[in-house]
């Protein structure tokens, strides 16, 4: 698994769908993402080399991505106008794309 093309390929995602949901807003995200994906990324390689080898399942996969979703600060977002409810929604969002981004590299 090339790591460095998956955090790039999610970031891409990432940044798509906040443009797709906020608008021009949505581009704001992009300094953000790249500290949450810095912040994360040991871990993240951590746990889909561990999902990758059969080690975890998919819920425990879930359940771990989720606790790094304090790391997600939405500051761009909340700044342009969106409000913190939107916001959250939208980082459990996050979670969802980076958690069907590991699994479809399995399947």
């Amino acid at each position: 698994m090339d790591f460095e093309k998956l955090l790039k390929e999610l970031k891409e995602e990432i940044v798509a769908e906040a443009i797709d949901k906020f608008g021009d807003e949505g581009k704001l995200i992009v300094d953000d993402m790249k500290a949450y994906l810095k912040s994360s990324e040991e871990k993240l390689k951590k746990w889909s080399g561990l999902f990758l080898a059969g080690a975890i399942d998919k819920d425990e996969l879930e359940w771990l991505l989720k606790s790094q979703k304090d790391l997600l600060v939405m500051q761009a977002l909340v700044k342009a106008g969106v409000n913190k409810i939107k916001a959250g929604h939208f980082k459990n969002r996050v979670i969802s794309i980076v958690l069907n981004k590991l699994v479809s590299l399995v399947i």
